[in-house]
């Protein structure tokens, strides 16, 4: 209680801050939404700085939460560095990460421009990979973090047809699980998500309408999601969405590795 003539004690509370990659749209966008409906300042990175700021206004208007917009341009080199240096300059802490920023291209490997591959590469893997290993240590120093990675049920196999991009999903797969082997009982967790062919926009962007896979169905983009979310939370080594794309990634463990490769590459076929 508070003696007459002074003004009352105030009780100051830190929120945490999540930093999303690829948030202006898809999934992005969502994770955003999510970790500010639960309380967190949120920071979005990525190239389309109008729709991030429509973001958000919505955010703001929804939640009592900071939200700190930052063009960026993650496939240039250099990219993490300059990004680093501008949220040092905000004041920026990093407490959870969602490394969602990552595209797909669709057809023959060899037909693919080198260009296009080589920035698929500096996202998926190059950007995603630095900007892990520049937050982990103030969440190591503080005891409490919360990663997550985009992977996908390409993760788990050879992937005809997104040939490079399977290749970068299953390295970053392959990277989540061993940073959550090593970070146990630090109070730092990283979770892969992996989903199955979700309606996010990533099909338009990789032209991938007329492939089998697409025209099979897609699954909801919330409900990943909120899975994911949950999962992330919950300090999950990485969590599969679709219960096809579920049964896949687990009979791929007992399949050669050219069978699985078949399979996959008949699944993304084009169709008429």
């Amino acid at each position: 209680m508070s003696t007459p003539g002074t003004p009352p004690t105030r009780t100051v509370t830190t929120r945490r801050t999540a930093l999303i990659t690829g948030a202006s749209s898809g999934f992005g966008s969502l994770f955003a939404e999510r970790f500010a409906a639960d309380g967190f300042d949120v920071v979005l990175v990525a190239r389309s700085v109008e729709r991030m700021e429509t973001l958000a206004d919505r955010i703001r208007s929804r939640n009592a939460v900071q939200v700190a917009v930052i063009g960026h341009d993650l496939a240039e080199p250099g990219a993490t560095a300059s990004l680093v240096a501008e949220l040092a300059g905000r004041g920026l802490t990093v407490d959870a990460l969602v490394n969602n920023a990552g595209f797909s291209t669709y057809g023959p490997f060899a037909d693919t421009g080198e260009a296009t591959t080589t920035e698929m590469l500096m996202v998926n893997v190059v950007a995603m990979t630095a900007l892990a290993r520049a937050c982990l240590p103030g969440m190591l120093e503080r005891r409490w973090g919360r990663v997550l990675l985009l992977g996908s049920v390409g993760s788990f196999s050879p992937a005809p047809m997104t040939a490079a991009y399977g290749a970068t999903k299953a390295y970053v797969l392959s990277l989540g699980l061993a940073l959550h082997d090593e970070l146990k009982g630090s109070g730092v967790t990283v979770t892969t998500l992996c989903p199955g062919p979700t309606a996010t926009g990533f099909q338009e962007r990789a032209d991938m309408h007329d492939s089998a896979l697409v025209r099979s169905g897609l699954d909801s983009a919330e409900t990943v999601v909120d899975k994911g979310y949950a999962a992330m939370k919950a300090g999950r080594p990485y969590l599969v969405t679709g219960t096809t794309s579920r049964l896949f990634a687990f009979g791929t463990r007992f399949l050669p590795r050219t069978t699985a490769a078949g399979i996959a590459g008949n699944a993304q076929r084009r169709v008429g």
